[in-house]
């Protein structure tokens, strides 16, 4: 009778054992992150985006588990938020601006003039104006947890580019819509192409310009085809953002506790983040000057001059395209002042 209540027992206990455990394994969560760069540790918004996931599965004790796609393997960089949106991505690291044909008013955050310096784009990140767009993009389908910022700058053939005459007749590549009107109003002709076709642009000379960020000048090379280059690296009259994004879809799935573990590890990673951006701008000026192009920095003189000119022209095109323009800009300029 002992023999059989004692292996009663120890089936019990074993059944108890495989529940819990079986329990266990069902609960851990697997999502899934996508961002359009190489897995380049060696780049700082790849190095947060590895942090934030290696923090998420510690402080979650495993529960929470994140497989990253990078180089657009699970979606193309153009269809990220809408990936989001549908829930067939989890989260992402991505160029915010790619929403923009979704939301008009994401256009703001490749608007040139608004900002001066790294910590005027950083510290607009807890502007009412910024609250806006992330009131938009969590209607949209995609929620911001941790502010990802890359700063640009300009490289040419023919001449170093310091101010809006110098493009006067040149074939020039700009960073958005907005600044190509502006460059246009200059007297620029402007072509509109991907980061990776500008080097057999430049070198075909299809191109005499360009303005793009710190990390495409240095993953696409274009050190080896410019003569000039004009560094972002103590001002820079265009910024983007690229932050880590969730899914609201997902985001709504989480207990309150995976909320919470979120978005704190989000928000401790974006100083890192805004070094990396200062440490990236002048990795990439090196670069040039290692080829022997000849780098000079913008200098605030040369900002004001830029700014000047995009007020007048993006600046008032902003406001004439999209809802809420003037309220946007007026809440966002001031950090550039």
């Amino acid at each position: 009778m002992n023999r059989l209540l004692t292996k009663t027992f120890k089936t019990a206990l074993a059944a108890g054992i495989l529940a819990v455990c079986g329990t266990s394994a069902a609960q851990v969560l697997n999502l899934k992150m996508a961002h359009q760069w190489p897995q380049d540790e060696f780049d700082y918004v790849i190095a947060i985006a590895s942090k934030f996931v290696q923090e998420v599965e510690k402080r979650s004790n495993g529960q929470i588990k994140i497989a990253v796609f990078p180089a657009e393997s699970l979606v193309k960089a153009g269809a990220t938020h809408t990936a989001l949106k549908n829930g067939t991505v989890d989260l992402a690291v991505y160029p915010y601006i790619y929403s923009a044909g979704a939301i008009p008013e994401m256009n703001l955050v490749l608007l040139p003039g608004l900002w001066k310096t790294h910590d005027d784009a950083f510290a607009f990140r807890k502007s009412e104006a910024w609250k806006k767009l992330e009131q938009k993009a969590e209607a949209f389908g995609f929620k911001t947890l941790s502010w990802i910022q890359i700063s640009g700058g300009v490289a040419s053939t023919k001449k170093a580019i310091h101010k809006p005459e110098d493009v006067s007749g040149m074939k020039m590549r700009a960073a958005g819509k907005f600044m190509e009107y502006a460059l246009q109003q200059a007297g620029a002709s402007t072509v509109s192409m991907p980061s990776s076709e500008n080097y057999s642009a430049m070198q075909l000379g299809l191109l005499d310009g360009m303005w793009t960020s710190s990390g495409s000048f240095g993953a696409y090379r274009m050190y080896e085809v410019a003569k000039y280059y004009v560094s972002p690296e103590d001002f820079s009259v265009f910024f983007t953002i690229e932050p880590i994004a969730i899914s609201m879809k997902t985001w709504n799935k989480l207990s309150p506790e995976q909320q919470k573990i979120m978005t704190e590890v989000g928000a401790s990673l974006e100083q890192a983040a805004l070094e990396g951006a200062k440490r990236e701008d002048s990795r990439v000026a090196k670069l040039f000057a290692d080829k022997g192009v000849k780098v000079e920095k913008m200098s605030e003189a040369d900002w004001k001059t830029w700014q000047a000119w995009f007020a007048q022209h993006s600046f008032a095109k902003f406001r004439k395209d999209i809802p809420g323009g003037e309220e946007l800009i007026g809440d966002s300029a001031r950090f550039g002042k």
